[in-house]
């Protein structure tokens, strides 16, 4: 946004603010007509559809953009995506020297720091005008305007963190490596299938007002805890009966693949299959 905009704008909204304050005085005084407010009102509005950006009629979103990220070398990698709102989903299937591929709504911006042999990225949207999710639509229809589809390189042990806000969430993780898995969530729906083969795999879930579904494959052992407010939780006892104060497969302590799964969520509701 360009300065002058804003402060052309901002001077627009104080203006409309004043005369709402002379408005409201004057229906103190009883001396009161209802066509006062259509100006104060135009005004504010103008403003603030300048200091948003609203006005550039001409800015289209950034288009949907198909993008990769390489391995650069590294044994494995911890990527962090950070995806508002749209529906997110997250697969298997990165070619050979690729850490992630796919097509990003609003285009993505990638940071990359190498340590060692270990790659860290960094994954959010790359255009994040506000103007453009709001208005734009209302040209355009949504249209998958802000929707990820990414695929993961399934040789590589991963650490994967997401942070997702009004969303749908899509995880198949199935055949991938993800040894840490941290999700944070707000008022969103999310399904994931963990991996079927990694060894052990850490899961931290903190959701807000929020739907998580959580698939268990068959052959994987898994110890459950749970905290939640006022959401709904199931949990199949029959494959993961009560103990202690989770729950836990009979064979968790010896089994070759499992997930140790902590949840913290307020309401909603958390399926565990």
């Amino acid at each position: 946004m360009k300065r002058w905009n804003f402060v052309i704008g901002a001077v627009l909204v104080v203006l409309g603010v004043f005369s709402l304050l002379q408005v409201g005085l004057n229906v103190i005084g009883i001396n009161f007509r209802i066509w006062w407010l259509f100006w104060p009102l135009v005004l504010i509005g103008v403003g603030l559809w300048i200091v948003t950006g609203f006005s550039r009629w001409g800015s289209p979103a950034a288009a949907p953009e198909k993008a990769e990220v390489s391995l650069e070398g590294a044994t494995e990698a911890a990527v962090t995506v950070r995806h508002g709102a749209g529906r997110l989903t997250i697969a298997s299937g990165a070619g050979a020297g690729q850490l992630l591929s796919g097509t990003f709504g609003g285009g993505l911006d990638a940071s990359r720091t190498a340590d060692g042999g270990r790659l860290r990225v960094e994954m959010r949207v790359k255009d994040r005008d506000v103007s453009h999710y709001v208005f734009g639509p209302w040209r355009r229809g949504w249209g998958g305007m802000l929707d990820w589809d990414f695929a993961l390189n399934p040789t590589v042990p991963l650490s994967l963190r997401l942070e997702t806000g009004a969303s749908e969430s899509r995880l198949s993780l199935g055949e991938l490596k993800v040894k840490e898995l941290v999700l944070k969530t707000g008022a969103s729906s999310t399904s994931i299938d963990l991996p079927s083969a990694a060894g052990f795999t850490r899961m931290t879930v903190e959701s807000g007002a929020a739907a998580v579904r959580i698939r268990v494959p068959q052959g994987v052992s898994a110890s459950i805890s749970v905290r939640s407010a006022l959401a709904g939780v199931h949990v199949d006892t029959a494959r993961f009966p009560r103990s202690g104060g989770g729950y836990a497969s009979p064979d968790y302590d010896r089994a070759a693949n499992k997930v140790e799964i902590s949840i913290d969520t307020g309401v909603g509701s958390i399926e565990v299959t």
